[in-house]
C-alpha cells in the first residue's frame, strides 16, 4: 500500500481524524459512565449511539468545479495521489473525466469503482436515489496495491460511446444543431452518468471525500449537481486557466453554481507554467501572475487571499520526481495551507456545533448532578454526626420533613410531565407539518398545473406554486415553534424559582439553513424561467430534470428541517428531565438514609460508614465525568457555539 503522506494537507486531514476519534472515544466513555451508574435511560442511550454513528459517517467533502480542460483531475492527482507515481485520475488535453466522480472510503466494503450507466437518465430517479440501488451500477473491484489495475480501472471515467440521435435526444444529450450535424455513427455521449470510488487512501480514511465534476456548462449536466451535491460540499475549488483568465463560460459557472451555493471556496488560476519563460526574468513572471490574480479577484468579487495561482501538472511532476524546487515553484503549498488553515477548521467548528454542543450539555448536567449528590452526602454525614444522643422523635420529624419535600417535588415533576406531554404533542404537529405526506400533497397540487407534455411554462408555474406553498408551510412551523418556546420558558422558570435549579434559557429553534436553502431554490427557479435558452423545445428534457431535482431538494429540505426540530425538542426537554431525575434520586437517597437512622439510632456509626463508602464512590464518579469533559474539550465547544 502507498506509504504515509508527509505533506501538510495529509497532516491536516490526519489531525481532523484524530479530533474526530477523540470525540468518539469521549462519547463511548460517557455512555459507559452512565451505565456504571445505573443510568440506562433508553432515549439518552439511543441518542448517544446516533451521535456516534453520525460522527463515524462524517465526511469532509471537497468539490472541484470548472469548465472543461481547466486541470481539475490533474490537481486532484497532485494533491492526493502523487504517491502512486503516475496519474490516477484520467487527465489529458480536452474532455477527460466525463461524469461526476465521488471518491471516499467506506470500511464496510471492499475497494470498488461503481459506475452508473448513462441510460438511467431516461428515468426520473435522482442520483441520490440511485445510490440506494446497488443493482443499477456496474462495479469493478479495485486493487489498491496494484497501480496498473487502478489506473486501468480509472480510465473508465473517460469512456464515451455513440448512440442514435433519437436516443441521445431522449436523454437530453443532443441539441437540434448537433442532430443535424450527426453522422451515420450517431452522437457521442458519456458512457456513465456518475461514478463512486471507494478505496483506502490515507486521507480518504481520515474522513476526506472528493468530488470531481465535468464541465458544468456542458449539455446534459445534472441539475442535482448544482442544486444539492456541490452546495453540500464543505469546500469548493474553482479552477480557471492562467492563460485565458476568467472567460464568459467560467463566469457563468461561478455565478450559477459556486458563489451563491458554497460556504467556503477558493479560485485557482491553474497552469501558471505556461507563463514560465526563459527569456523573462523571474520578477517579470511573478508580476504577470500577480496581475492575473488581482484581475481574477476583481472579476469574481473575492478577497485577494481566496485567489491562488499554481501549476497542478508541475506539482504532480515534482512530487513524482521528489523535486522540492519544482514543488515549491508550482505554488501548490499555498493551496494546501489554505485548506488546512481554513476549510478543515471550519468543518471542525461545524462538528463541534452539531454534535459536541449537545453532548457537552448532557455531560455538564451529569457533572452538576454528581457534584450536587456529593455535597448532599457530606451534609447527610454531618447530620448523622449531629444525631448522636438525640431522641427518635427529632429524627422522625426530619424524616417527615424530607418526605413532604419529596412530595412537593414530585408534584412539580408531575406538572412538568403534563407540560412535557403538551410540548411533545405540539412538537409532533410541527413534524407532521414537515412530513413527506404533506409534501406529496403539495406536489400533487403543483403537478396538476403541468401540461402532460411537460412544457416549460407549465413546469415553471408548477415550480413557483410548489415553492410558494413550502414557504408558507415554513412560516407556519416557525409560528408554532414560538408557542412551544413560551411553554419551555415557563417550565424552566418554575424549576428555577421553586427548586433552585440553575437558571436556563431554552434553546432557540433555528431553521435558517432551510429558509436560506428555500430562498436559493426559489431564486434558481426564477433564474431558470428567465433564461431564454430553457424555452427551446430541445431543452424539454432538461426542464423536466430540473423540476424533478427541485422536488428532490424540497423533500430533503423538509426532512432536514424535521431532523432539526427533533433535535431542538430533545435539547429543550432533556436538561430539565435529567435534572428532575438527578434531584429525585438525591431526595430518595436522603429519605432512605433518614429512615434507616430512625429505625436504628443505636447503629449510627455503621450508617455513617455506609454513607462514607457511598461518598467515595460518588467522588470517583465526579472525577471520571470531569476527565471525560476535559477530553471532550467542552470549553472549546462552548467557545465556538
Amino acid at each position: 500500500m502507498i506509504g504515509d503522506m508527509p505533506h501538510r494537507l495529509g497532516q491536516g486531514v490526519a489531525l481532523y481524524q484524530q479530533q474526530r476519534d477523540r470525540i468518539l472515544a469521549a462519547l463511548d466513555d460517557y455512555r459507559q459512565w452512565l451505565e456504571r451508574g445505573g443510568d440506562t435511560d433508553p432515549q439518552r442511550t439511543l441518542r448517544l449511539y446516533d451521535l456516534s454513528e453520525s460522527l463515524r459517517r462524517d465526511k469532509l467533502m471537497l468539490a472541484f468545479v470548472a469548465e472543461y480542460s481547466r486541470g481539475k483531475s490533474e490537481l486532484i492527482n497532485a494533491l492526493f495521489f502523487s504517491e502512486y507515481k503516475r496519474r490516477l485520475m484520467p487527465s489529458d488535453i480536452g474532455r477527460t473525466t466525463m461524469c461526476p466522480t465521488e471518491l471516499f472510503y467506506d470500511a464496510s466494503s471492499e475497494p470498488y469503482l461503481r459506475l452508473l450507466p448513462i441510460e438511467t437518465r431516461l428515468r426520473d430517479d435522482s442520483i441520490s436515489a440511485f445510490k440506494r440501488m446497488p443493482v443499477e451500477w456496474s462495479s469493478v473491484r479495485l486493487e489498491p496495491d496494484n497501480v496498473e489495475q487502478m489506473t486501468s480501472a480509472f480510465r473508465a471515467l473517460a469512456d464515451v460511446k455513440h448512440v442514435p440521435v433519437a436516443e441521445a435526444q431522449a436523454m437530453g444529450l443532443c441539441t437540434a444543431e448537433e442532430a443535424l450535424r450527426a453522422g451515420p455513427e450517431g452522437i457521442e455521449i458519456p458512457t456513465w452518468r456518475y461514478a463512486m470510488v471507494n478505496f483506502p487512501h490515507p486521507m480518504l480514511k481520515g474522513g476526506l471525500a472528493i468530488l470531481d465534476t465535468p464541465g458544468l456548462n456542458a449539455l446534459g449536466v445534472e441539475p442535482e449537481l448544482t442544486l444539492n451535491i456541490i452546495p453540500s460540499a464543505h469546500g469548493v475549488l474553482f479552477l480557471l486557466a492562467t492563460d485565458t483568465g476568467v472567460t464568459r463560460s467560467d463566469l457563468e459557472i461561478w455565478e450559477h453554481s459556486v458563489r451563491r451555493h458554497s460556504n467556503h471556496y477558493v479560485a485557482i488560476l491553474n497552469k501558471i507554467d505556461m507563463l514560465w519563460d526563459d527569456i523573462k526574468t523571474q520578477q517579470e513572471i511573478d508580476a504577470s501572475i500577480q496581475r492575473q490574480l488581482e484581475q481574477t479577484a476583481q472579476q469574481l468579487h473575492l478577497p485577494a487571499d481566496q485567489v491562488l495561482a499554481l501549476s497542478a501538472q508541475k506539482a504532480l511532476l515534482g512530487k513524482i520526481r521528489g523535486d522540492q524546487e519544482l514543488i515549491d515553484r508550482s505554488g501548490i503549498a499555498a493551496l494546501e495551507s489554505l485548506l488546512v488553515s481554513r476549510i478543515l477548521p471550519a468543518r471542525q467548528e461545524l462538528l463541534y456545533q452539531s454534535v459536541c454542543g449537545e453532548v457537552c450539555s448532557m455531560m455538564d448536567i451529569s457533572r452538576q448532578g454528581t457534584a450536587s449528590l456529593l455535597e448532599q452526602y457530606q451534609r447527610d454525614l454531618e447530620q448523622l454526626a449531629s444525631f448522636s444522643g438525640k431522641n427518635r422523635q427529632l429524627v422522625a420529624d426530619l424524616r417527615d420533613k424530607l418526605i413532604q419535600e419529596k412530595k412537593a417535588y414530585d408534584a412539580t415533576a408531575t406538572n412538568f410531565r403534563v407540560t412535557r406531554n403538551v410540548i411533545q404533542d405540539q412538537g409532533q404537529v410541527l413534524l407532521e407539518a414537515l412530513s413527506e405526506e404533506v409534501l406529496d400533497a403539495m406536489l400533487v397540487k403543483g403537478r396538476a398545473t403541468l401540461d402532460e407534455c411537460w412544457t416549460t411554462p407549465g413546469l415553471v408555474r408548477g415550480m413557483r406554486g410548489l415553492f410558494g406553498q413550502i414557504t408558507q408551510q415554513f412560516q407556519e412551523v416557525e409560528a408554532r415553534a414560538e408557542n412551544i418556546t413560551r411553554l419551555l420558558m415557563a417550565a424552566y422558570s418554575r424549576f428555577h424559582l421553586e427548586h433552585g435549579f440553575a437558571a436556563l434559557e431554552p434553546p432557540v429553534l433555528n431553521l435558517d439553513a432551510g429558509r436560506h436553502k428555500l430562498d436559493e431554490l426559489s431564486r434558481m427557479v426564477d433564474q431558470f424561467a428567465r433564461d431564454p435558452v430553457n424555452l427551446m423545445m430541445e431543452k424539454r428534457f432538461m426542464v423536466k430534470k430540473f423540476y424533478l431535482s427541485l422536488v428532490a431538494e424540497a423533500r430533503s429540505l423538509f426532512l432536514n428541517a424535521a431532523d432539526e426540530i427533533r433535535g431542538w425538542l430533545r435539547r429543550s426537554l432533556d436538561p430539565v428531565v435529567m435534572r428532575i431525575q438527578d434531584h429525585k434520586q438525591q431526595l430518595e437517597t436522603r429519605v432512605e438514609n433518614i429512615r434507616q437512622v430512625h429505625d436504628n439510632l443505636d447503629n449510627l456509626q455503621a450508617r455513617s460508614a455506609a454513607l462514607l463508602g457511598q461518598r467515595v464512590t460518588v467522588e470517583q464518579r465526579l472525577r471520571e465525568i470531569t476527565a471525560i469533559i476535559e477530553r471532550m474539550d467542552c470549553k472549546q465547544v462552548r467557545s465556538t457555539a
